[in-house]
């Protein structure tokens, strides 16, 4: 079983914009998986 993520990074949030912006990718990028290479189901 893999428990960590590859490339995963920790990151310090320092500010409210910088929180938002990553409120707004955590929203937007389950909508980009149907285009992701890594996706089984997607042929290349």
């Amino acid at each position: 079983m893999k428990l960590w993520q590859r490339n995963y990074y920790e990151h310090i949030i320092r500010n409210e914009d910088e929180l938002n912006r990553i409120r707004e990718y955590i929203v937007n990028n389950p909508i980009k998986w149907e285009f992701d290479r890594e996706n089984p189901d997607v042929s290349i």
